[in-house]
């Protein structure tokens, strides 16, 4: 396999639909976001995610965090969802925060094998237009083998997974550089289950934890 690398500067419409048709053809994609790089697929094709854990060489115990493009879009793969969802989202996607909700039985059980689904919206305008042209989330989990150092530019994810996937698209150097906020809305009171660059006071500012 040879693995297409996009640049910034060939990161048109066109190109990012091509990597979107690959997703929807059951191909992994590398994309940016705002804390780390990813690997990308279809949040229901459960055959690719399986490739993301074989990849990463990932514990099948772990979850993967569902990408959405579109807020609407939490109803694909989240039932039940709170009124405290659309605060945050408002104030904070897309963002580095993770929202843990009640999980959509449609969803694959090898995104998350429990009952909760872990939601969020990236802050970055070519993976969010990546995730459009998809027309569904997708699951992304940090492009890296597991517990090694986070991939935080294109030349990480090169170095490990290069000709090993079919797209790495090339956004530059993620501007955090740290994973997500992930706070769980599923039990009460809500609770952060991971600190990143959004804090308790400013998720206390939207709603009470």
């Amino acid at each position: 396999m040879k693995t297409l690398i996009l640049s910034k500067d060939e990161l048109t419409d066109r190109n990012l639909q091509k990597a979107a048709k690959l997703i929807l053809e059951s191909k992994i994609v590398a994309f940016p976001t705002e804390t780390v790089y990813g690997l990308g697929a279809h949040v229901f094709d459960e055959g690719a995610i399986e490739e993301i854990f074989t990849l990463k060489q990932r514990p099948k115990n772990k979850s993967l965090i569902v990408h959405l493009g579109k807020i609407e879009d939490v109803d694909k793969v989240a039932v039940d969802v709170p009124d405290e969802f659309y605060l945050l989202a408002e104030n904070f996607f897309p963002g580095p925060l993770t929202i843990i909700l009640k999980k959509n039985s449609r969803v694959p059980s090898n995104v998350s094998s429990d009952s909760t689904i872990a939601v969020r919206m990236p802050d970055n305008i070519y993976t969010l237009k990546l995730i459009n042209f998809v027309k569904d989330p997708i699951v992304g989990s940090s492009a890296n083998i597991s517990s090694e150092k986070n991939p935080v530019c294109a030349d990480d994810v090169i170095k490990t997974f290069n000709n090993k996937i079919d797209v790495i698209i090339d956004g530059g150097e993620c501007p955090l550089k740290v994973p997500s906020t992930i706070i769980d809305l599923v039990q009460k009171p809500f609770k952060i289950l991971r600190q990143g660059s959004i804090t308790q006071d400013q998720i206390d500012q939207v709603i009470k934890t």
